[in-house]
C-alpha cells in the first residue's frame, strides 16, 4: 500500500497546483493509472474503477492525449466527480498510514476549492 500512498500523494499534489482544472487532472490521472487495484482497500477500490473506467486509456504510447482529450470532452458535473474521488481515494489510504493521524484535515482539493 506504500506505493499507492506515494501515487496519491502525486495525484493530490497535481490537483492542488494553480492552473486549469483540466491540466490539473490529467497530471493526476498519469499518477492514478499507476495504481495497482490490489494495493487500495477494498472500501475504495470502486473509486478507483470508476476513475480508470471513465478515461479508457488502453494504449500507453498515446496514454497522455488520450487523457488529455477525455477530459476536454467532460462536463464540470464530471470533473468534480473525478476530483471527489480522487480525495475519496487519498483519504481511503491514507487511513492505513502509519504516523498520520485520523485527525488531520483532508487536503482542500474538493471541487468548490479548485
Amino acid at each position: 500500500m506504500a506505493d499507492a500512498w506515494q501515487e496519491l500523494q502525486r495525484t493530490v499534489r497535481a490537483l492542488r497546483k494553480p492552473g486549469d482544472i483540466k491540466v490539473r487532472l490529467t497530471e493526476a490521472y498519469r499518477a492514478l493509472l499507476r495504481l495497482r487495484l490490489k494495493d487500495l482497500p477494498s472500501e475504495a477500490r470502486h473509486h478507483h474503477e470508476w476513475l480508470v473506467g471513465t478515461i479508457d486509456a488502453r494504449t500507453s504510447e498515446y496514454l497522455l492525449a488520450e487523457i488529455r482529450d477525455c477530459i476536454e470532452g467532460m462536463s464540470d458535473a464530471q470533473i468534480a466527480e473525478a476530483v471527489h474521488r480522487i480525495v475519496a481515494l487519498y483519504e481511503a489510504v491514507k487511513v492505513y498510514q502509519p504516523g498520520l493521524s485520523s485527525t488531520r484535515k483532508p487536503p482542500p482539493c474538493q471541487s468548490g476549492n479548485i
